[in-house]
């Protein structure tokens, strides 16, 4: 199912399209997640507040690298190793350690998207949105 959103941004839906609207650096800006049937906004670590995903083309594959803050006031940066991508029409894979990720996507605007997944919150599978700002 296409939303009207996704059809405002995309002229042409191909894959190549998708991979080029990803590259660039990505802010985590918000997380928010079901409670019945209210959505509501979880409050970011300050840690979390600098996760970034940057994503970039090199031979014609598009990488992806997960940037992260720990320790106390969050000034060690860290990054995990960069990771080729498949992006699809409304989700995005990759291989992290000995696991396959298939990640689904929601895109707002040109400068935001979300990734859409399911996580254990008080013992009930809760969906959660983590949304990011182009940088």
């Amino acid at each position: 199912m296409i939303s009207c959103q996704s059809q405002k941004i995309a002229i042409n839906t191909t894959d190549e399209n998708k991979a080029k609207f990803f590259l660039g650096s990505w802010k985590f800006v918000q997380k928010n997640y079901k409670e019945g049937n209210e959505t509501k906004i979880y409050p970011l670590h300050e840690c979390m507040k600098k996760y970034e995903l940057v994503f970039k083309n090199e031979n014609q594959k598009t990488l992806m690298t997960k940037i992260f803050a720990t320790g106390k006031d969050c000034k060690i940066k860290s990054q995990s190793d960069t990771v080729l991508v498949s992006i699809s029409e409304s989700n995005f894979s990759y291989a992290e350690y000995d696991l396959k990720k298939n990640e689904q996507y929601k895109i707002y605007s040109q400068d935001k998207f979300s990734v859409i997944y399911n996580d254990i919150i008080n013992g009930k599978v809760t969906e959660i949105e983590d949304v990011y700002q182009r940088k």
